[in-house]
């Protein structure tokens, strides 16, 4: 695969989600208050909604992306969900904590200087409104259903073919910047970016898709534990709290403890055999 084909293939999965998600909200159009027989978009924020149209794009993109670069290919093995070293799993779990403190300050601070008119209390009034079995949903799209539907098409179905044209850190680095902009927000490029890389050195030093979906569903879970808190601190007082700011100390430690992990994940794909195996697999 080109760099303009992995491109191509995110533009249209992602205007695919997004018309997809146009289409439903507009069939939950309710009427405007003046009474004057006009409608607006209902103000409930829907996920479970969102979700399946993100599956359902980013799915069709995977069977496009098949169909053309790899048609007699196993699905399993041309996605790289294989075994690999046993470490990379823990290290993704660890990974996925050390990154969540530099990537939210990082966020907040881009945040603060260029708003992007997004507020995250509605995301927590979701939680809050929920029921039990409805947060247990919403925790199962958040960190499991979520993270491996992007990991499968971002570090699956788009890294696979452009790593047999391109070096690894072209596809590192080409994977990352089509899953940030994939978000459409551009607030949300760089730290998204930069966790998208993490993601990609992971795919590539393990050979094996598993540790990226590990390190994505970490973090995510981590998300959702925040938004589960500030939702039963909003069910008790009735009202929706505001994030509280990580200390710098928390910061640095957390950045410089994600670095050490990156590098560490780099030098065991070097030297274990099973992942050396697993990414022999990627390049044939």
């Amino acid at each position: 695969m080109s760099i303009p084909g992995a491109i191509g293939w995110t533009v249209g999965v992602t205007a695919l989600f997004l018309f997809l998600l146009g289409l439903i909200s507009s069939f939950r159009m309710e009427p405007a208050p003046d009474g004057a027989g006009s409608f607006r978009a209902a103000p409930k924020l829907d996920i479970i909604g969102s979700f399946a149209c993100q599956a359902a794009a980013y799915l069709l993109g995977l069977f496009g992306v098949l169909q053309v670069h790899a048609p007699r290919a196993s699905i399993r093995q041309f996605l790289g969900v294989r075994r690999t070293h046993v470490a990379f799993y823990p290290l993704a779990i660890a990974l996925g904590f050390a990154l969540e403190g530099p990537i939210a300050a990082l966020y907040t601070a881009i945040e603060a200087r260029w708003p992007s008119g997004i507020d995250d209390a509605e995301l927590v009034r979701v939680f809050v409104d929920a029921s039990a079995p409805e947060q247990a949903a919403l925790g199962l799209i958040f960190i499991v259903l979520g993270p491996a539907l992007e990991e499968v098409f971002f570090r699956g179905a788009l890294a696979r073919p452009l790593r047999w044209k391109h070096r690894a850190p072209v596809v590192i680095a080409i994977t990352a910047a089509l899953f940030a902009v994939a978000h459409v927000g551009w607030q949300k490029f760089l730290p998204i970016g930069i966790f998208g890389a993490a993601l990609g050195v992971l795919r590539v030093a393990s050979g094996s898709l598993l540790p990226s979906i590990l390190l994505h569903g970490t973090y995510n879970a981590i998300q959702c534990f925040s938004l589960l808190s500030a939702a039963g601190a909003g069910a008790a007082d009735g009202a929706l709290p505001d994030a509280a700011a990580s200390p710098v100390w928390l910061v640095a430690v957390s950045s410089a403890s994600a670095l050490v992990l990156t590098v560490l994940a780099c030098v065991l794909g070097r030297r274990a055999e099973g992942a050396a195996r697993a990414r022999e697999k990627d390049l044939s």
